[in-house]
């Protein structure tokens, strides 16, 4: 496959559908600038993944038998993300205190001691659930490493806030102009006493000064130079909103997590805000650098890296999770995809999704009815008992709401939408399309999509009985009809 050159060493705009122990050999040494990775924390404890604004739930696994076994899965990982990294490039790990001494003992053996940088404490939300026995844990911890040379390093300020000052900093910015602009007074004399060209009388003071006449005379003119009264030596006005603000330390407390109401959320369990990526990808990237997100889930890294006109890689092993980022990247980064759009350098790709129906047989069953609801622009439904036969929603883009108020993007409150309903079977037979008939009538649904490998003559013929009687119509998809993007012919299949 040919493929355009973004980067000249490795190619960028790319989403890997994979275990990323088999992708990342693939990738040459020492191209990546910035490596973030966001991996499964071995919290001992399954997620609900919510997929989509509905909140559908998905099962989704967070857990390994032992400490152990966790720093053994992600060793040869961490191993190869240190070979692909640049020697000025920076490596952030992203844990929670389940695991983070492990994992700081074992990058201190990869990456070297030498090149731990920071401990950085995200404060990620409120204390909840209160015990007696101990303080609650309410912060991750994310481990910088350089990779051995002069790292990239962009430090981020926090702006002043001229109403909110702290003790010490109020004391020294103590004026105010008339219109509210707070600033201090600065020094105007030269440290150097040895300057004739800058030694001059000014306000009927005569000292060597740090500017020449011409541009102390501007700055007065323009009321940047004042004498607090005649006689005094002239001084400079800096103002409280043109100072770049306090340094950020390895505490932030400024960022708070996904809530439910916030516009970015996806409903991924472990989705984390966008302003954190974009603090972490701004401090250690400039533009046109490469970002590498190994364990992408929902995409955040790439969203921030593609505003921030940074080049990206992710790599993510869930199908749905691929194909969950690759729309966010479409809808909120306008971004096209496809071979032609990434080959003109105006879109991304998604690569090694399951193409074959043998790799999708293979699927956990949940991966394989989000795999194939998204597929077909549908938004997955409940995977639990009393789900009503329904694996998904599809609304028409008539069904559409007018972008406007908090409820923008929701969908629970529209009745315009096709159900679907997915098998992971050879055939789907008679008594499948019974259920979904009745699940159909239950809901008063015009039209439904149904998906399998293949029918029995039964379910074909039950399809166009029930049309004919009521009306209702059932699209018969095969997986092989999918993943040639084909249209099935409803009710007429042969």
């Amino acid at each position: 496959m040919a493929k355009r050159a973004s980067s000249p060493l490795t190619d960028t705009s790319i989403i890997y559908c994979g275990d990323n122990i088999g992708q990342l050999p693939n990738i040459p040494d020492a191209c990546i600038d910035l490596i973030y990775i966001d991996p499964p924390f071995n919290s001992n404890r399954n997620y609900e993944v919510f997929w989509g604004e509905t909140k559908e739930k998905r099962s989704f696994e967070d857990r390994h038998a032992s400490s152990q076994a966790y720093i053994e899965f992600m060793r040869p990982r961490c191993v190869e993300l240190a070979r692909v990294l640049k020697n000025t490039g920076s490596f952030y790990y992203h844990c929670d205190w389940h695991a983070s001494h492990y994992v700081r003992v074992m990058l201190d053996q990869i990456f070297g001691e030498n090149n731990f940088q920071s401990e950085i404490i995200w404060h990620r939300t409120m204390a909840k659930g209160l015990s007696f026995t101990g303080f609650p844990n309410n912060h991750d911890t994310i481990f910088l490493y350089g990779g051995g040379g002069r790292l990239t390093f962009n430090r981020p300020y926090d702006p002043y806030d001229p109403d909110n000052l702290d003790e010490k900093t109020s004391s020294k910015y103590s004026h105010r102009d008339p219109d509210g602009r707070v600033y201090r007074l600065d020094n105007l004399i030269n440290p150097s006493q040895n300057r004739p060209n800058l030694t001059y009388e000014f306000l009927g003071v005569k000292r060597v000064w740090r500017w020449t006449r011409e541009r102390m005379q501007e700055a007065y003119e323009n009321g940047l130079v004042v004498q607090t009264r005649p006689g005094t030596v002239p001084q400079l006005k800096r103002y409280l909103d043109e100072q770049e603000g306090r340094p950020i330390d390895t505490v932030w407390t400024d960022i708070p997590p996904i809530n439910s109401q916030a516009q970015e959320r996806l409903g991924y369990p472990t989705q984390k805000p966008l302003a954190l990526l974009d603090r972490i990808i701004r401090a250690s990237s400039n533009e046109h650098d490469v970002v590498l997100d190994s364990f992408c889930g929902c995409g955040t890294a790439l969203v921030a890296a593609q505003k921030l006109k940074r080049q990206w890689i992710g790599i993510d092993i869930s199908p749905t999770a691929c194909r969950v980022m690759a729309k966010r990247l479409r809808d909120v980064c306008k971004l096209k995809e496809g071979q032609q759009a990434w080959l003109a350098g105006q879109g991304f790709i998604v690569e090694d999704l399951p193409r074959s129906e043998e790799q999708l047989r293979k699927l956990p069953p949940f991966e394989f009815e989000n795999w194939a609801v998204v597929a077909l622009g549908g938004i997955p439904n409940k995977a639990q008992v009393g789900d009503m036969g329904i694996d998904g929603r599809i609304y028409p883009v008539s069904a559409a709401p007018a972008k406007k108020g908090k409820a923008t993007g929701h969908l629970e409150f529209m009745d315009v939408w096709y159900p679907v309903q997915v098998k992971q079977k050879d055939k789907a037979g008679r008594p499948d399309i019974d259920a979904f008939e009745a699940m159909m009538t239950r809901n008063d649904r015009k039209k439904g999509f149904f998906v399998s490998f293949d029918y029995t003559r039964d379910a074909e013929i039950e399809v166009r009985a029930f049309q004919r009687k009521s009306g209702r119509e059932i699209v018969l998809l095969t997986v092989r009809e999918i993943l040639d993007e084909e249209i099935a012919r409803p009710a007429t299949r042969h």
